[in-house]
């Protein structure tokens, strides 16, 4: 039997029919790329809105832990780039032709979060950032100033509660040396993965390296819930890849 529900509904599954969770690490290490974003104004018309949302980006910093990728979008979305309000929010939306905006992945440093039912079966998920996805939040925020501000952007908008505006030189110097707090942040998540980590030892991990959980033979797990760790970029690909191998490994039992 293959289950491939994906790194939420997976262990949500399994732990609704009390199944695979002899080890305790059932949808614990919850890892999602925390990402943040900085969007830009430009004098050059963009229409954003009519081009590819990720058609450009940087994989310059990886070595660093920090993706940065294009995200081109419609006004609706553009609105939630920004950490405006009111009037200057309205202003702001006026010229969303004239905007373009970075995201900005970091690859997750701590042990991420968790998801569990509480009573009533309701689902919880918790996540904690850890002091180092904070800095390198920070830093890639910082990138994709430089990378807007080289290009010429008349105004920039980093999504940070401290900073929703930055208009000089003077600002991005004060962003620069500014040291944010987890809670200053204005975050979205991506790519869950980890939640029915893979493993040798079934007292730490949910399946075995052959894709097979540890505690009922003949059950599959093929999805992002059993990656053990956040890779640097969109997991995707990494994805396809281990479906691949596990269908390998499927094989070989059916022969």
């Amino acid at each position: 039997m293959v289950l491939a529900c994906g790194a939420i509904p997976t262990p949500l599954l399994l732990m609704k029919q009390g199944l695979c969770n002899s080890s305790g690490e059932l949808g614990s290490n919850l890892t999602v790329h925390p990402s943040a974003c900085v969007s830009a104004l430009f004098d050059d018309q963009i229409d954003g809105h009519e081009h590819i949302p990720q058609g450009y980006g940087s994989q310059q910093f990886l070595d660093e832990g920090i993706l940065l990728s294009g995200a081109l979008s419609d006004l609706s979305l553009l609105a939630n780039t920004v950490a405006l309000q009111g009037k200057q929010l309205m202003r702001t939306m006026e010229m969303h032709d004239h905007m373009a905006s970075l995201g900005v992945l970091v690859e997750d440093q701590g042990k991420g979060g968790k998801i569990r039912r509480e009573i009533g079966g309701r689902v919880l998920m918790t996540y904690n950032l850890h002091r180092r996805d904070v800095e390198l939040l920070h830093r890639g925020m910082m990138y994709a100033v430089e990378i807007f501000q080289a290009a010429g952007a008349r105004s920039l908008f980093p999504l940070l509660n401290s900073f929703p505006e930055l208009k000089s030189d003077e600002d991005i110097r004060r962003f620069r040396a500014h040291r944010p707090s987890p809670r200053d942040f204005v975050l979205t998540s991506f790519h869950p993965l980890g939640t029915c980590k893979m493993g040798t030892d079934p007292a730490s991990s949910v399946v075995g390296l052959d894709h097979q959980t540890h505690d009922v033979p003949g059950l599959f797990l093929v999805d992002g819930s059993t990656v053990p760790g956040a890779p640097s970029v969109n997991p995707q690909i990494t994805i396809m890849a281990m479906a691949t191998r596990a269908a390998d490994k499927i094989a070989e039992q059916l022969d």
